[in-house]
């Protein structure tokens, strides 16, 4: 096809496989797709020649999946949604330009590479009149040629994937978001290999299956045509490939399941604000009454199984009684912040909050709680407390203690992740048109942002059967692998995420959420505690499932009609590993990404060579 001479079908193809791909994410679901859009984006790339045009047609694909997937951002910005689109699109066309050239088995090559290749073809043949490969072994040999050539290119266009997705993930703090690793959220055995390769080297595999199966359906159509049909390794290899995949996954839930495990008792209570009224200074006495109610409530119900669990125990056998080990609230569940100085030990709390902390919930009951909060750096001094003007603020989990004075029974961890745009603009005071840009684009004044947290030293709490560690995530925090695999230890250890969806209302955001966050449990071997304030509030198996591995029962806030969007509780269980096993990732991280990485960049200079 010539590029002077480009038809619509290429422009019409890599729309529709963009938003095939849009499709295998929350609210639609249909993972299976996953191996079937990339079937319709690699031809309309590979009938071109030129880089342009490959990064033009995969750019036309990523936009209109990003347009479809990220249309929850609307919900807060229209010109945020369309930007955001415009933005993580160059990395579909980035991917598209190699395609297109060094990934393009259809290419046709320069006069120089046409040489080199004719050089080596003369060198085939005098092997062949050698070894006589008329015969069967000399078929098989240039059957066995043709399927190395594929699988050559396979590898080339799934490295160059990975790779930019990691870019994606890591370029400006990163927006690893929605990789095509994470369609397997609701296919647990095609997810678990996350433990080796990390979310991202997962799309390796549904890239690599497309682009092999292309090649050799191209070519046996070729042979049909002419009535020779030959031998084909590739696709054979690229099915072994994904057949060790699927049994890896098998084999690994199996034994995950085993595992000798630490049990904590955890209740999860979701308020369902509305972002709305979030702030709103009078509604904050009803929100932090709200969760104490909440969580009075919970705690009633479950004296009562209790008390009828002992009652109806005619055998006399052993009764477990049910009793929270953590109290899980959300992201700044508690609206007043703790404040933090110089030369002054512990927290300063609020009269209010204090009271709540120490008059209602530490009399329910023998737990610890662990809930969203901010930090702001203050002034201290003749009995008055101000905040520090130009002072250190902090998107933070506080674990507050059930027992000891107040101020000294709380630690922290500060969220080191924040959100470009959302939890601080750099080069604000620089350049301060962009604070009228975050007005114009959210609605709201810029309050001044966040300060980024340092520790990655996990949090301890006392369970009734022990200490567990704390792997602390805020917000979006929990969709970042590199970050939360720096806390692992060789201990009992759960993740705990707190965070609010309600930016973003009722939209697929939470769901979406929810889907990223099962591969940190699954990459980590280490479950997950996730409380929301609205969005999807659960715990998350070793396994990356949100069904208990012992009773059964699904751990998740929902209404009877499935709807996560509600207010509740849940009492459930984590399961955190005894021996706190090590996964090939948490120990090596992206090894898998940064080896694709050098694979597309040596493929890169070998072609410059070349040409």
């Amino acid at each position: 096809m010539k590029q002077g001479k480009a038809k619509l079908w290429p422009w019409l193809v890599a729309m529709l496989s963009g938003f095939l791909l849009a499709l295998c994410f929350p609210d639609y679901g249909l993972s299976g797709l996953v191996w079937v859009w990339m079937l319709l984006l690699l031809p309309a790339i590979w009938v071109g020649q030129k880089k342009k045009y490959g990064f033009a047609i995969g750019y036309v694909a990523g936009f209109v999946f990003w347009a479809v997937n990220l249309k929850w951002i609307w919900t807060v910005s229209g010109l945020g949604a369309i930007t955001m689109a415009a933005f993580l699109a160059l990395y579909f066309g980035l991917w598209g330009a190699m395609a297109v050239s060094i990934g393009n088995p259809w290419r046709k090559r320069s006069a120089q590479t046409n040489k080199n290749k004719k050089a080596v073809s003369g060198i085939e043949e005098k092997i062949a009149a050698k070894n006589k490969l008329g015969s069967r072994e000399g078929m098989l040999a240039k059957a066995m040629g043709g399927s190395l050539t594929s699988l050559k290119f396979a590898l080339i266009n799934a490295a160059a994937w990975v790779a930019c997705e990691w870019l994606r993930g890591w370029l400006f703090t990163g927006f690893g978001w929605n990789g095509l690793g994470v369609a397997f959220h609701n296919t647990p055995v095609l997810a678990q290999a996350a433990d080796l390769l990390g979310v991202t080297g997962l799309a390796f595999m549904p890239v690599f299956m497309s682009a092999v199966i292309l090649q050799t359906g191209r070519r046996l159509v070729q042979e049909a045509q002419i009535g020779k049909l030959k031998a084909r390794l590739d696709f054979s290899v690229a099915a072994l490939l994904l057949a060790v995949h699927f049994c890896y996954g098998v084999w690994r839930m199996k034994d995950v399941h085993n595992w000798e495990t630490q049990r904590v008792k955890v209740l999860l209570v979701q308020e369902n604000i509305s972002q709305d009224i979030k702030w709103e200074p009078r509604a904050s006495q009803d929100i932090r009454q709200g969760y104490v109610d909440s969580t009075a409530s919970a705690i009633d119900t479950l004296e009562m199984e209790n008390l009828r669990a002992v009652e109806e125990n005619i055998n006399g056998d052993a009764v477990e009684l049910k009793a929270p080990d953590l109290v899980v609230w959300p992201e700044s569940a508690l609206p007043s912040p703790l404040l933090f100085g110089e030369h002054y030990e512990g927290y300063f709390l609020y009269g209010q909050t204090r009271h709540l902390l120490e008059e209602q919930i530490r009399v329910m009951g023998n737990f610890t709680l662990i809930a969203g909060m901010n930090e702001f750096e203050a002034e201290f001094g003749s009995g008055m407390v101000n905040f520090k003007e130009g002072g250190q603020q902090y998107n933070s989990i506080a674990v507050i203690e059930p027992e000891g004075e107040l101020s000294r029974s709380i630690s922290t961890y500060r969220k080191m992740h924040l959100v470009i745009f959302g939890e601080y603009i750099p080069f604000v005071e620089q350049l301060p048109f962009l604070r009228d840009i975050f007005k114009f684009s959210s609605g709201a004044d810029f309050a001044g942002g966040f300060t980024a947290g340092e520790s990655t030293t996990p949090l301890t709490v006392d369970t009734a059967r022990g200490e567990v560690q704390l792997i602390p995530t805020v917000c979006f925090e929990d969709s970042v692998g590199r970050l939360t695999r720096k806390f692992v230890r060789r201990a009992p250890q759960v993740i705990v995420n707190v965070t609010n969806d309600g930016w973003f209302k009722e939209s697929e955001a939470a769901a979406q959420h929810m889907a990223n966050a099962k591969f940190r449990a699954i990459e980590l071997r280490r479950p997950m505690i996730r409380s929301a304030n609205t969005g999807v509030s659960g715990i998350i198996s070793a396994a990356g499932s949100v069904v208990d591995p012992v009773t059964g029962k699904r751990q998740v806030i929902e209404d009877e009609k499935a709807n996560h969007f509600t207010r509740g509780s849940l009492y459930g269980y984590a399961y955190a590993p005894v021996n706190g096993p090590v996964s090939l990732y948490a120990l090596m991280g992206d090894w898998f990404a940064y080896l694709m990485i050098l694979v597309t960049l040596w493929t890169i200079i070998r072609s410059k060579i070349l040409t």
